[in-house]
């Protein structure tokens, strides 16, 4: 007796993992959430799921929703220049409104391009003026696929002659061809107009260095009595090639490396504010100290998104007025 009670227990304990194995094999392979789309989230569905410790499929898409996020966050000034530095991690993506003409620079990594696509469309963008990809490295141009078969696109600038292999760069190219868009030649000088702003191609290396960083296209912003700056990576010997103009604010070159941003630069530029995009903790263990201290040593104010979220500016052309919004764009989170 005692014998077929132990061998009962056995079954029992048995078919219990056997139970347990099945229900984290259906919450990885997202059975619960297929489940719940089709028919509702039920009290049976969230008491296994506590259980487990999962959560519930209308948590994870309130999280996710980032376009309800940007319409309760982020408020477009109207007649004045908007500049916004998404937090895109350890990555690069600055989106410009003027006058309801649209420019972006950058697109972050491949893994933030959906999330980039959706906080557009929450802001009422359906075209982009200008698209510009300031080189070929991911972090920059990772997105920009998504981008690209997402809006209407007017000019779509990128370095001439690029030699690169790699699957992102390839998918921009595919959107490219499927959407019969070119891509515009970027020359140093070229002056284009974003509504009652203007701006100007202050760099570009078309040859295709070895070193991708050094083909970055720098563009100039002018608003009003104000000037702003967007490095790319550019490196200080892009930054060496050049005289610069005083600028207002100054979007910091390859995440406050020390390869960039070099004394002799910064002294023509002598930014007010800087803009550094960064992902926090990053492993390359930037920005860099001494960059810190050499644009701190200058009087001006840093932001930093891995600090201060997405970075928006705000100018009426005289004043420039700064809104830290805890929003990320970074696919990881």
């Amino acid at each position: 007796m005692g014998r077929k009670k132990s061998n009962k227990r056995i079954k029992e304990l048995f078919l219990a993992v056997i139970i347990i194995i099945l229900l984290v094999v259906a919450e990885k392979i997202g059975l619960f959430q297929y489940i719940d789309k089709l028919f509702g989230e039920s009290e049976l569905s969230k008491s296994i799921k506590a259980s487990l410790n999962i959560t519930s499929t209308q948590e994870v898409k309130k999280e996710n929703d980032i376009v309800t996020t940007v319409a309760d966050k982020i408020n477009i000034a109207e007649n004045k220049l908007n500049i916004l530095f998404l937090d895109v991690g350890q990555a690069d993506s600055q989106l410009i409104i003027c006058d309801s003409k649209v420019m972006l620079i950058d697109a972050g990594n491949a893994k933030d391009g959906e999330k980039i696509v959706d906080g557009l469309k929450a802001l009422g963008i359906s075209k982009i003026d200008y698209v510009i990809g300031t080189h070929v490295h991911e972090d920059h141009i990772g997105g920009m696929s998504y981008i690209i078969e997402a809006f209407d696109i007017g000019e779509f600038y990128l370095p001439y002659n690029v030699n690169n292999t790699s699957n992102y760069y390839k998918r921009l190219l595919t959107s490219l061809s499927n959407k019969e868009l070119s891509i515009s030649e970027a020359t140093v000088g070229n002056k284009k107009n974003l509504g009652t702003a203007n701006f100007e191609i202050m760099s570009v290396d078309n040859s295709e260095p070895e070193n991708a960083n050094l083909s970055s296209i720098v563009i100039q912003l002018s608003y009003g009595n104000k000037n702003y700056l967007f490095m790319g990576d550019a490196e200080s010997e892009n930054e060496k090639a050049r005289d610069w103009n005083d600028i207002d604010v100054l979007k910091v070159g390859h995440h406050g490396s020390l390869t960039s941003s070099s004394n002799e630069f910064l002294k023509q530029v002598l930014p007010e504010i800087a803009i550094i995009s960064v992902g926090k903790d990053n492993s390359y263990g930037l920005p860099k100290d001494k960059i810190i201290d050499r644009i701190s040593n200058l009087g001006t104010t840093i932001y930093r998104t891995d600090y201060d979220g997405t970075i928006q500016l705000i100018s009426d052309g005289n004043i420039n007025e700064i809104v830290k919004i805890e929003l990320s764009f970074d696919g990881n989170e």
